[in-house]
């Protein structure tokens, strides 16, 4: 009897080592090679760190190799209790290998009703350095984390196909991203979501040191498809509200041509058979214009709008594409910006004319601004909130030229100034 109470105990203690493991691991004393569940050609195991150098000094680490097997082979550790992304959004882990700079490294997240996965590439070969997953807006179901370097190519067992890894913690990477979206706020998550041969970056505007933009490159590899969702692919924190009466949609853009088709599209980050795609071509070329999108005028081969909100369709998430049905090798490497993603009709019609010598000073201010224009009169003015809603509109002298800033909130704000030639938008700022 005493025995099987001692092989019972041994048994419990056993599963609660397996399965009381939880984020952060830094394999020094939280995790064993037993606690490892190796699959498909992957093996893993605790070592004392061969390469304790640079960002990782650490005692103890964990060592892969993948050798035969499929193409997906690597190694999971269950967890005692789900992960929770509502504020650690950022999954990061320290990773060396002598593999290529490059190398896919997935990482999986399951349970017993299913699993969600984010690729990254190594940038650097024979040093450690930190990989970082988004999972924004993942829910909070997942309970076991799911290791695959090398993703795609079956291991050999060489150098090349053995990985290091270390401290797996979570981190807080930015609230999930909304509409209006001016990549000004730094308490959110910028991150875009790259397909199809596109690269894109946050930057200081080159035409504006106070303006911070999303560059895309779609590199001369790209596919006619290539794109850039806007932000990751959980999509927005909320749903566009978009109706029949109300289906437009306004991006600030910078293309190298005029005449290039730009296309956007939304969906439902839960179901991507549930999208609406539109349609327009720059007017300008090297400088900045407004579009307008308006998705009642569906592109060509892809869903009404009409029949997804009849079908009760909700969108979320959407994706940019330059240049769209053009491939990388055609037209050759080209840069674009973009900015100030928005809901509804911000601007009247796509025409709005570049004016000469219209300036807003100073920007920003924390009392007033002041509008001159050297060569033409300026008729009336309208101040809109990056939602788009008027918030100010004048059309009297001298007070036209002369706003009182005081009772604005610090922000941003869209200036449109208009005159007998046209109008501009311009971007203004309260400190």
């Amino acid at each position: 009897m005493k025995m099987k109470f001692t092989i019972l105990t041994i048994l419990l203690f056993s599963s609660l080592c397996v399965f009381s493991q939880s984020l952060p691991i830094d394999f020094e004393s939280d995790i064993m090679t037993s606690n490892f569940i190796d699959f498909d050609g992957g093996l893993a195991t605790v070592v004392p760190n061969p390469q304790s150098s640079g960002i990782n000094e650490s005692g103890m680490v964990a060592h892969i190799v993948r050798d035969g097997g499929a193409i997906w082979a690597g190694s999971k550790i269950e967890l005692q209790s789900n992960l929770d992304f509502t504020t650690a959004n950022l999954i990061s882990m320290k990773v060396f290998t002598t593999a290529p700079a490059g190398t896919q490294v997935k990482f999986k997240l399951e349970s017993a009703t299913g699993s969600t996965e984010r690729d990254v590439n190594t940038t650097t070969s024979n040093e450690w350095e930190i990989l970082t997953w988004d999972f924004t807006g993942t829910p909070t179901n997942f309970n076991s984390v799911v290791f695959m370097f090398d993703f795609g190519n079956v291991g050999d067992g060489s150098e090349n196909s053995t990985f290091l890894f270390d401290d797996v913690h979570q981190e807080f990477g930015g609230e999930q991203i909304d509409f209006p979206v001016d990549f000004e706020n730094m308490a959110t998550n910028y991150t875009m979501t790259d397909f199809g041969g596109n690269v894109s970056t946050l930057i200081t505007d080159p035409e504006d040191a106070e303006n911070q933009v999303m560059q895309v490159i779609k590199t001369d590899q790209a596919a006619t498809w290539a794109g850039t969702t806007i932000g990751t692919s959980a999509g927005f924190a909320t749903n566009l509200p978009l109706q029949l009466t109300e289906s437009k949609m306004t991006v600030r853009v910078w293309s190298p041509d005029a005449n290039t088709p730009i296309r956007l599209k939304v969906e439902n980050s839960s179901d991507p058979t549930q999208t609406c795609e539109t349609q327009v071509n720059t007017t300008t070329s090297q400088e900045w214009e407004t579009i307008v999108l308006d998705f009642n005028n569906e592109a060509a081969g892809t869903q009404p709008l009409s029949v997804g909100l009849d079908m009760g369709w909700t969108y979320n998430k959407a994706s940019i594409f330059f240049n769209f049905d053009t491939e990388g090798a055609t037209a050759g490497e080209k840069t674009y910006f973009f900015d100030d993603v928005m809901f509804g009709d911000l601007v009247n019609s796509v025409d709005i004319a570049k004016l000469s010598n219209i300036n807003v000073y100073p920007n920003p201010t924390t009392d007033f601004w002041q509008i001159t224009s050297e060569d033409t009169e300026v008729t009336s003015i309208q101040i809109m909130n990056l939602q788009g809603g008027l918030i100010y509109s004048s059309s009297s002298t001298p007070m036209i030229n002369n706003i009182d800033a005081s009772s604005f909130a610090s922000g941003i704000y869209l200036c449109k100034i208009n005159t007998a030639e046209g109008s501009e938008i311009k971007r203004i700022a309260k400190k």
